[in-house]
């Protein structure tokens, strides 16, 4: 059984690609931006280390643990969360289950990473080895004879281009007109690039450095976030002034109010919506300045069905209030 050896080069890259996997996870778990390349701080070195033991005499059974959860409570918490997703990752390949590894880890990105850096710890096969990965007790998370089988799949897996119709706000930060593109600045600080049309361009000149709408077909990336937008068919103005509503229509009906009710309007950037309040309590919000004015007739609709048309005996005495504003607004006695 003394005869059992491995090339010191097959261990040592089974052990950093398990070492990369792991940090990977780790990175991903603490809301870490992985780029091209994977920069770990001395800091999560230590906290997610693959730490191995001395193998077992006789066999290539190598022991090992990750991380050191002696350090504090929150460390321990953190190292069982990522030792969590890492099974489930194992697991999700041995099963060939898509749908699970995609649960386990979201960005397709990272899983393409951890995909490749699991092939990686498998030894070339003239060498007559692999590698599988067991849990305690003996049961196994990743049989290396079918591991490479199992993740070729996952490695050459395709992020697809997904299309949404989509308003989009931000800030406008500049204008291209020779090429007739625009940089706009989002809430989160990222910066967004597209093409507009030469009947945009009054209106971008006008509106330079100020909060502005899009609406085209959105690219997201792979954790959702939005990378590109194409195809922009409109650009809104943010207008905040007051709504006057002096007529609503609901139910093939027209009111007409006795005098302009005014409703108040703003923006809020960070979230791109519009909220309307007023009076009778009315608070409703919409993606566009169009969308609320729709939203305010609905509320006011709902409102005059709920209270103004109500029998007063079924309403509490604060509903009567509102029925009678409702009506007097609306010129009904």
């Amino acid at each position: 059984m003394r005869a059992h050896k491995v090339p010191a080069v097959t261990l040592l890259q089974a052990v950093q690609a398990l070492q990369r996997v792991v940090h990977l996870l780790a990175v991903n778990y603490e809301g870490g931006e992985i780029k091209q390349r994977l920069r770990v701080s001395r800091q999560m070195e230590r906290k997610y280390a693959v730490v191995c033991g001395v193998p077992q005499d006789g066999g290539y059974d190598l022991p090992y643990s990750i991380g050191d959860p002696s350090h504090g409570l929150l460390d321990a918490q953190d190292l069982k969360a990522v030792v969590g997703i890492f099974t489930d990752v194992l697991n999700a390949v041995e099963a060939e289950d898509v749908a699970g590894f995609r649960r386990a880890v979201p960005t397709a990105s990272v899983r393409r990473a951890i995909a490749a850096e699991l092939k990686k710890m498998q030894p070339p096969p003239r060498t007559g080895l692999y590698v599988t990965i067991e849990a305690t007790g003996g049961v196994t998370l990743l049989n290396g004879k079918t591991a490479i089988e199992r993740l070729n799949p996952l490695i050459s897996e395709a992020a697809p281009t997904i299309i949404h119709p989509m308003v989009v706000t931000g800030r406008l930060d500049a204008l291209e007109f020779q090429t007739r593109t625009l940089r706009i600045q989002l809430p989160n600080g990222r910066l967004l690039f597209g093409a507009y049309g030469e009947d945009f361009e009054p209106v971008l000149v006008e509106n330079r450095r100020e909060w502005i709408q899009l609406r085209g077909e959105a690219i997201l990336n792979d954790d959702d976030t939005l990378k590109t937008l194409n195809n922009i068919s409109e650009i809104i103005e943010v207008d905040e002034s007051p709504i006057e509503v002096t007529t609503f229509g609901f139910s093939g009906q027209t009111l007409e109010a006795a005098r302009p009710v005014s409703v108040r309007v703003s923006f809020n950037p960070e979230d791109g919506l519009y909220v309307a309040e007023g009076d009778f309590h009315l608070f409703t919000s919409a993606e566009t300045r169009d969308e609320l004015e729709e939203a305010v007739n609905e509320a006011l609709a709902f409102l005059w069905r709920e209270y103004a048309e109500a029998d007063p005996q079924t309403l509490s005495s604060d509903a009567k209030l509102l029925q009678k504003e409702l009506r007097n607004a609306f010129g009904v006695r």
